[in-house]
């Protein structure tokens, strides 16, 4: 018995150490394995299970060693191969790839999807049992495309009740607690839009369409570096406002390409921004020569438009307001604008306002070109006009059309003097047309501030002094008087019987000075006269009031006098007065210089 004890247990401990090879030639077996199975014809079937809960044994019990495998067959979750990696039952099939092209709910086994065409994907009920149930969905469908997937009714993703998916974009999403999160770290801004040669959209053109389909709130589309071809007119019509910028000042160009001829590149129909980045007409052989071959035309009443950090060059005309838009223009560029770089053609539109600042006009035909409009606001600053030719202009003004403004500031500009600065100005008019533009502190130009001077030279009219102590007007004959004026009116400058008055046009107030300054005579010997200005008629009050008295009757006495006056209104009126400490006093003004000056 002893002897037969030794011999089994001998023989066990040789087949405990021994390979095993189940199936076809039994006699050959890889060196390396323990169990090897071979067949041509027979399969390997595990154990199958019902697993409805990938975190618990079950139905296994007691301790599950890592690495235990089984195969799941009608329970909750998607039936496969699992195996247990020491704390959940983990999936080891394939993805089971499907395609969509419609609205649908995904089955579990649905795990790899390729979506196309502007669907709605919903991913299947999970509950906590379903934690690392992954499903992956790529969009490979064309630019205007857009996939939105949703959880499976309150279920939400990341949080939030959707994720969408624009062309060439794919996403994992995860199950975790009966919600989804998304495998990837997805770092980016609502509604920011990158076009690039490897982006969901490649052109402008694209990303245009696509917002036009899917546009759900103010959005960003922001170009990569390189070059942009437009080779139709790109129309910005879309329910919320739009930025287009480039990464970069200058590295995002924008080009005229074929079949753009005899239109514009941008007609913006609603709010739109434009920054940093580069127009160029000029890759389009011959475009810009002709009308309509312009950058961006501004088209729809009351909406608001901004133009920053930009390069233009060879446009027709580079910007063209054709409405009672809004236009705020700065640090731009714009050159060899063949008719004017920013044309403000509004028509009878009432209430356009262009605001532009530190830009550089440069061989531009006209800079600025305020064509028409009424009730306009107007502000250029801090800009430098570099005219290239004799008839560059570069700041027009054509008052026959662009008939009325309610504000225009021209000021800290520059200009290079060759051609002319403005055109189309004329401060000297009595009506006033243009007095209410402030232009001032221009380099290469004067400071248009209201300002006059009258001269009067061997006048013989003579003003009659009935009253004593009563302040009458002065005369003088207006046949010997010369004028200059900028913004002021100067009452009867021709033949209604003198000159001494001058009116203030503009509707800003200002303080100003009056230096006046001359010689008369009276009629009679040793008299005392005095002269100073009235305001608005009422002689009661007199400004810079100076005293003469004289010797010898009809001899030349000099007189000199100046004052301040603050606070100056619109429609205000300055007058000469005199008066004598005697009745019957015959004065006569023979020369007179009278200048006004206001800051």
């Amino acid at each position: 018995m002893r002897k037969l004890l030794t011999i089994v247990t001998l023989l066990l401990a040789v087949f405990a150490n021994a390979q095993v090879k189940i199936g076809d030639n039994p006699n050959t077996i890889n060196a390396n394995s323990l169990l090897e199975l071979e067949s041509t014809n027979k399969g390997f079937l595990p154990p199958r299970v019902v697993l409805n809960s990938l975190n618990a044994v079950a139905p296994l019990t007691g301790t599950v060693p890592a690495g235990m495998l089984v195969y799941s067959s009608g329970g909750t979750v998607a039936d496969g191969y699992y195996f247990w990696d020491g704390s959940k039952w983990a999936n080891v099939a394939q993805s089971n790839m499907v395609t969509k092209t419609a609205n649908a709910t995904l089955t579990p086994t649905e795990t790899f999807v390729l979506a196309s065409n502007s669907i709605t994907l919903t991913l299947p009920v999970v509950t906590g049992a379903d934690n690392g149930l992954t499903f992956t969905i790529k969009n490979i469908g064309i630019h205007t495309d857009q996939i939105t997937v949703v959880g499976n009714g309150a279920a939400t993703i990341d949080g939030g009740s959707n994720s969408k998916l624009t062309r060439w974009i794919a996403r994992t999403y995860v199950a975790y607690g009966g919600n989804w999160i998304k495998k990837e770290k997805e770092v980016g801004t609502d509604n920011l839009f990158d076009v690039s040669t490897r982006g969901s959209w490649t052109s402008i053109a694209e990303i245009i369409d696509f917002l036009n389909l899917h546009m759900g709130g103010p959005s960003v589309v922001r170009l990569g570096g390189g070059v942009y071809p437009i080779d139709a007119t790109q129309v910005i019509d879309l329910p919320y406002p739009l930025t287009i910028q480039g990464t970069s000042f200058g590295e995002s160009v924008i080009e005229a390409a074929t079949g753009l001829q005899n239109t514009p590149m941008f007609s913006c129909e609603s709010e739109a921004y434009f920054k940093m980045l580069a127009f160029d007409a000029t890759a389009l052989p011959s475009y810009g020569t002709n009308a309509g071959e312009d950058a961006i035309h501004l088209v729809t009443a009351g909406e608001y438009f901004e133009i920053k950090d930009c390069n233009f060059d060879g446009f027709n005309k580079t910007i063209v307001a054709q409405s009672n838009i809004e236009l705020w223009l700065f640090e731009t560029d714009i050159t060899n604008a063949v008719v004017s770089g920013v044309e403000v053609a509004t028509g009878a539109a009432n209430g356009v306002s262009v605001k532009i600042s530190e830009c550089d006009f440069t061989n531009c035909v006209k800079g600025i070109n305020m064509l028409s409009g009424v009730n306009a606001s107007v502000n250029i600053l801090n800009c430098t006009f570099y005219n290239g030719a004799v008839g560059h202009i570069g700041i027009n003004y054509v008052p026959a059309t662009f008939t009325t403004f309610s504000t225009m500031f021209i000021t800290n500009n520059a200009w290079n003097n060759v051609g002319a600065f403005f055109s189309g100005f004329d401060f000297t008019r009595s009506d006033g047309r243009d007095a209410k533009a402030f232009v001032q502190n221009n380099a290469g130009d004067g400071d248009k501030n209201p300002n006059c001077h009258i001269n009067v030279l061997n006048s013989n009219v003579t003003t009659t002094l009935t009253t004593l102590n009563v302040w009458y007007k002065a005369s003088w004959d207006y046949l010997l008087t010369t004028t200059t004026t900028t913004k002021w009116t100067i009452t009867n400058a021709v033949g209604a019987g003198n000159v001494n008055r001058i009116t203030y046009q503009p509707t800003n107030r200002r303080g100003g000075w009056f230096i006046i300054s001359g010689n008369l005579s009276v009629n009679n010997s040793s008299r005392t006269i005095s002269v100073g200005i009235v305001k608005n008629g009422a002689s009661g009050t007199r400004f810079g009031e100076t005293t003469i008295r004289t010797g010898t009757a009809n001899t030349s006495q000099l007189f000199s006098t100046i004052v301040y006056i603050s606070d100056i209104a619109p429609t205000d009126y300055f007058e000469i007065y005199c008066s004598s400490l005697n009745n019957g006093d015959v004065v006569k003004f023979q020369d007179v210089q009278w200048l006004a000056e206001t800051k």
